[in-house]
């Protein structure tokens, strides 16, 4: 994991990076519920670009 959002919150992203390969990986909490969903794996440069707007609201 290189960068994630606050686990405190009901919805947490987390940037993961390894063997050259990226994805976002994103957590919803509800109540006893947890969903789990991934990005497809990308390359890191394309990743962090994605990061940076889902980080300035520019996605979701």
């Amino acid at each position: 994991m290189v960068d994630w959002t606050c686990d405190c919150r009901r919805l947490v992203y987390e940037l993961c990076e390894s063997g050259g390969q990226a994805f976002i990986h994103r957590t919803m909490r509800h109540a006893d519920v947890t969903i789990e969903r991934q990005t497809h794996r990308m390359r890191p440069k394309e990743a962090r670009a994605v990061w940076a707007a889902l980080l300035a609201g520019q996605m979701r």
